[in-house]
């Protein structure tokens, strides 16, 4: 856990996308680009790799938090 706790707090676009969808639940790319005020590729790129580490999942074009991410998302948030 705390691997993931730097992988996410070392990059404040990861760490905002993680809040983003605590508190939304789920979003398509697109609102997450508008939210984070970050280009779409980068979007992409950020939630490629959080998928990866089984934060978030896909669901036709939404993503939401995983079990995992939640728990991540509330640990991040309290630090």
């Amino acid at each position: 856990m705390e691997e993931l706790i730097g992988f996410v707090t070392g990059n404040k676009n990861r760490q905002k996308l993680l809040a983003l969808l605590g508190s939304k639940h789920q979003l398509d790319a697109g609102k997450l680009a508008k939210n984070m005020h970050i280009a779409r590729p980068s979007v992409e790129r950020i939630v490629e790799e959080l998928i990866e580490k089984e934060l978030i999942v896909q669901e036709s074009d939404m993503y939401m938090l995983t079990e995992l991410g939640e728990s991540l998302e509330r640990k991040v948030q309290s630090i």
